[in-house]
């Protein structure tokens, strides 16, 4: 499987594109485009790539992207037996309107430092969603004038997260993004289960050394951080939505060891597994 560069074409008479995307399940492989890219979930959860970052999404989750940054959105593995749709609004905009236009205007000085900052891709409150609708649902002048806006309101948020890590270092290239591609890929079909590191580095037709060279110097984390990573995000979800034991929870994401389990919960979370479900489930 091969990561895809996406290219992209802004909608007729529009500087920019916008589209609703309604699919039983988002299942888009690992890609990157060099426009800019806002994603508002409306409805759907599932796990969300960006960089070498990984966490939950759900309805109202709202994303911008920079220019050349790997990503993808993955629905549940169970939602496409449940008829409902996975719904998005997704806005995109070139780097030539940024530099040619948002650039060029004094009064978008904050909006230009927001798009630096969006190379490591940043996670908005769902607060903010409103103002990404107006986009969507306006034409012609007044759209570009709602896009603008919903950008002024972003910069000027105080809630929010930068996503992949200051160090995060994966190429844009078809090379470099199918190999990371075929990792991800393979972690998030077998996390439940034993991942040696030689079978890793085998998917990525590397030895050992080599592989994890490779993958701490293209996300600055070991292989086992992340795929750590992965199998908490499964469990922080199981602990809000179902009453499954603990130690059940544990076996289904992938850890043998309950005591191992807590441990790793806490140092990743600040608190126990039992905490966790009494806070937010």
């Amino acid at each position: 499987m091969k990561a895809l560069f996406e290219k992209i074409s802004a909608d007729e008479g529009s500087s920019f594109l916008t589209r609703y995307v309604a699919l039983p399940q988002f299942d888009a492989p690992l890609h990157y485009h060099p426009e800019f890219e806002l994603t508002l979930i409306v409805c759907g959860q599932g796990k969300r790539f960006v960089g070498d970052h990984v966490a939950n999404f759900e309805a109202g989750d709202l994303v911008l992207l920079g220019s050349n940054l790997p990503h993808f959105w993955r629905s549940d593995i169970n939602s496409k037996n449940t008829g409902e749709l996975h719904e998005a609004i997704v806005l995109q905009f070139s780097t030539d309107f940024v530099n040619h236009i948002l650039a060029n205007l004094p009064e978008c000085a904050t909006i230009i430092t927001l798009l630096n900052n969006a190379r490591s891709g940043i996670r908005f409150s769902e607060k903010l969603a409103p103002f990404i609708w107006k986009v969507f649902e306006t034409t012609g002048v007044h759209r570009l004038v709602a896009l603008i806006s919903a950008l002024q309101q972003l910069a000027e948020s105080e809630e929010f997260e930068l996503l992949a890590s200051k160090g995060f270092n994966i190429k844009p290239d078809e090379t470099e993004n199918e190999r990371m591609r075929k990792i991800i890929e393979f972690t998030l079909e077998n996390f439940k289960e034993d991942i040696p590191l030689d079978t890793i580095a085998e998917v990525a037709n590397l030895t050992v050394p080599s592989f994890c060279r490779y993958f701490k110097s293209r996300t600055r984390k070991t292989y086992v951080y992340f795929l750590n990573e992965i199998r908490l995000s499964n469990a922080r979800k199981m602990l809000m939505d179902n009453q499954l034991d603990i130690s059940q929870i544990c076996i289904e994401c992938g850890f043998q060891n309950l005591s191992h389990f807590h441990r790793i919960f806490k140092a990743q979370t600040g608190v126990t597994p039992m905490v966790y479900r009494r806070r937010f489930g």
